[in-house]
């Protein structure tokens, strides 16, 4: 009996012990639970926030790329910013239960800089053990440091630009940019620092051209392009001039009559502004000099270079068309013709935002001029042409007009 109730009693004994235990451990397990949950704390919140800032990276990053090409406007180069900065937290999120992040975009273009700052709240992982809302923020700045002029831009949003049969554009100091797209031919080439179009690149380009760029708006279209004299045919001769040979010095002004020369006769401009207002046309073995002009073209007239003409032509260095040398009013919508091998030197700006450029010659094209700028609606090289587009902008003597030339690039993270 003695025995029996020894046994019983151990019995109970052991099971309040194993009651006590279970409380006890139950008890020592809430801070470990609270430690546990207080690191997934930290950690969730510490990728939301890298998450963030990556986020603003990534964005500040392509914003700055957007002035590495031209003149770009801020609104343009600020949505770039908050967009890739939208997309790179979609593609990698924040973590947790983070809000969604806003992001805002400010433009220094004196420094060449795009600062991105992103936004958001973060939310305890477990409700009912609140450690309080979190407030994220990230802000990044990207830099260009490296310059790169922008060389060719096709302004229309067709056309493009085309490179066909064998034909090669050498821009390797300066960028190439199309508002449509860039078509290169099996057998033809583009070598530029940069070259991307707002539609699609297709064909040998090097490096590899890129898609989807932003459309840049025509750097110029404040300028003045008008004669301010209209022409009075009633005044003067009524034919047209011919030159077949010798030598003839035209003054600055305004030309109402067709210019043609052909056989081995020279046309030499006089320094300054001519208004053509009727076209000129170089062929057979003429020649065509100017140093410090400008030739601009009226409505419906346009220059044809052909055969064997030589041209060698540098633009204004002072006045309202410093750094142009050819251009045209904006409803002319004809066609430009580069048809002679010897047309070597094209040192300015060739602004005929509204009107083609056709280069259709098996020979090298503009290789002699310091730099060259290209600004057309359409611009086309067919056969084997060598357009060359040098960047040697200093000592030149002629100035690049502002919204071309260089530009910063190579965007960095500066902080």
């Amino acid at each position: 009996m003695g025995r029996l109730r020894l046994q019983t009693y151990l019995t109970w004994a052991c099971r309040q012990i194993g009651g006590n235990v279970s409380v006890i451990a139950a008890l020592s397990a809430v801070p470990v639970i609270l430690a546990v949950t207080g690191v997934l704390e930290i950690t969730d919140m510490t990728s939301a926030r890298s998450g963030l800032q990556a986020a603003a990276d990534a964005g500040a990053l392509a914003g700055a790329g957007q002035l590495a090409v031209a003149t770009v406007g801020s609104a343009q180069v600020t949505q770039t910013a908050i967009t890739v900065a939208q997309q790179s937290i979609e593609t990698s999120g924040t973590g947790g239960k983070t809000t969604t992040p806003t992001f805002t975009a400010t433009v220094d273009k004196r420094a060449g800089s795009v600062t991105v700052t992103g936004t958001a709240e973060h939310k305890p992982l477990i409700g009912f053990m609140n450690f309080g809302d979190q407030a994220l923020a990230a802000t990044a700045t990207a830099e260009n440091v490296q310059r790169v002029p922008l060389c060719i831009l096709q302004t229309a949003k067709a056309g493009g630009i085309q490179v066909q049969g064998s034909a090669r554009i050498r821009a390797t100091g300066c960028a190439v940019h199309a508002n449509a797209d860039i078509r290169v031919a099996s057998s033809a080439l583009i070598q530029a620092e940069a070259a991307q179009a707002v539609g699609s690149v297709s064909g040998p380009v090097e490096p590899t051209g890129h898609s989807g760029a932003l459309p840049i708006d025509d750097p110029f279209a404040a300028m003045d392009l008008g004669s301010k004299t209209p022409c009075n045919l009633l005044k003067g001769p009524l034919l047209p001039i011919q030159l077949g040979s010798g030598t003839m010095s035209l003054p600055p002004g305004l030309h109402c009559l067709p210019i043609t020369v052909i056989g081995n006769g020279t046309l030499f401009l006089q320094p300054g502004d001519h208004y053509f207002l009727a076209p000129l046309i170089m062929t057979d073995n003429s020649t065509l000099r100017g140093d410090d002009v400008s030739l601009v073209f009226g409505v419906g007239n346009v220059f044809n270079f052909s055969k064997n003409a030589t041209v060698r032509l540098t633009a204004r260095k002072s006045g309202p068309n410093a750094g142009f040398l050819i251009a045209t009013s904006r409803d002319n919508l004809g066609t430009f013709s580069i048809a002679s091998g010897n047309v070597s030197q094209l040192l300015g700006t060739i602004y005929i935002p509204n009107a083609h450029l056709v280069v259709d010659t098996p020979g090298n094209v503009a290789q002699d001029s310091a730099w060259s700028v290209i600004v057309a609606k359409t611009l086309t090289l067919r056969q084997n042409p060598v357009l060359t587009i040098n960047s040697n902008y200093t000592g030149s003597g002629v100035p690049v007009p502002e919204g071309v030339g260089p530009m910063k690039s190579a965007p960095k993270l500066s902080s």
